[in-house]
């Protein structure tokens, strides 16, 4: 199988390519741009297969050969070249050890001067990359730097449903249509003027809160936001505040487990709450949400594999179809991925670390 390649055949691989790592003209940023373009080609021609016209599954398995290729050679070219600390690949960043929340991603931590000195671009692509070649079909994106920060997703051609959410740079106006409020106690009242600006361009209102300690409820349900990320700090009454306001919550376990926190997931789910799984840091977690989901089965073992499946695939319909007009969870309009077998069981193959992705089809 061809994706197995890296790890199954690694000497073998690596002997193979180290002479054409060598020679090949481009750096690793240029190789990582060639296997977006072959990532992206390789989920629209599975799109285009049918049973009928199979010359698109040869393209496409073709398609994902070269992506693993240029992957592997990514790497190996950065490291030859001694540039790999520069790669900008999101889960290849030498995060320092021991950092608090407000020290890796506060509002002046080590994630912002990190963007400062590297190419934000880069990691943008890598993560897409990623995003595209495991079936992660939508992306909603808190985006720091004003317009500039939304302007960075300019060109990326990702065929899944992307939702930036911006925040203003010092006395600009909301750049987008949607709000991303790292915290309340980040931005105070401006948090306020944000929510108002992107309700008058009928966007989405999100919210970081409660994720490394408790903080106040009733400041955050007088806002009406869409949702909130984290809750880890959440009490019971809290939840449901939220849920009776129809407020929908993100939770992203991995990233959370990072810092020693974990959210009330199977509370959530006992209200009734309307959730999501998100992999939120790129900088602590690859952008793939079967990794996401294995993680929250490994940690909340009570909860149904099922549901966790059907969370991934459908959660936040509540937000997406207040109006019930949305066909965001139309089975029909569905894409999919393709898995290979690890167990009988259907749910316990997709849960399994041992599955791997055999193609994705997105939605029509």
């Amino acid at each position: 199988m061809v994706l197995m390649v890296a790890d199954d055949y690694r000497d073998f691989g690596t002997k193979i390519l180290t002479p054409l790592a060598k020679r090949i003209p481009i750096g690793p940023m240029g190789i990582s741009f060639l296997s977006l373009l072959t990532a992206i080609g390789a989920g629209y021609s599975f799109y285009m297969a049918d049973l009928e016209n199979t010359n698109w599954l040869l393209i496409g398995a073709l398609m994902v050969f070269l992506t693993a290729i240029l992957d592997a050679l990514d790497g190996m070219v950065a490291r030859i070249r001694e540039i790999s600390s520069r790669r900008g690949d999101l889960i290849d960043h030498e995060v320092p050890e021991g950092l608090t929340l407000a020290e890796l991603v506060g509002p002046s931590g080590w994630k912002h001067k990190w963007l400062a000195d590297n190419d934000a671009g880069a990691s943008i692509r890598a993560g897409m990359r990623e995003a595209i070649a495991t079936g992660t079909g939508l992306v909603m994106d808190f985006r720091e730097g004003g317009k500039a920060g939304l302007d960075a997703f300019e060109d990326m051609e990702y065929p899944g449903t992307l939702i930036l959410l911006g925040r203003p740079e010092k006395d600009e106006e909301l750049p987008g249509d949607n709000a991303g409020i790292s915290s309340l106690a980040d931005v105070g009242e401006m948090a306020a003027e944000m929510v108002q600006q992107s309700r008058k361009k009928n966007g989405l209102v999100g919210i970081h809160h409660s994720e490394n300690e408790h903080e106040e409820i009733q400041a955050i349900i007088a806002l009406k936001p869409d949702f909130l990320v984290h809750m880890c700090h959440a009490t019971d009454d809290d939840l449901e505040a939220v849920r009776s306001a129809r407020i929908s919550i993100v939770v992203s376990p991995r990233s959370n487990s990072y810092f020693g926190n974990l959210p009330p997931l199977t509370k959530m789910l006992e209200l009734g709450s309307d959730v999501g799984f998100g992999t939120d840091n790129g900088m602590l977690c690859t952008a793939n949400i079967l990794d996401e989901i294995r993680f929250i089965r490994q940690e909340f073992d009570s909860v149904d594999l099922q549901q966790i499946l059907s969370i991934a695939c459908f959660g936040l319909d509540d937000m997406f179809n207040k109006d019930g007009t949305s066909t965001y969870s139309n089975l029909d309009q569905g894409g999919w991925v393709l898995l290979s077998r690890a167990a009988e069981d259907n749910f316990e193959s997709v849960f399994s670390p041992n599955t791997e992705i055999l193609g994705v089809r997105w939605r029509n």
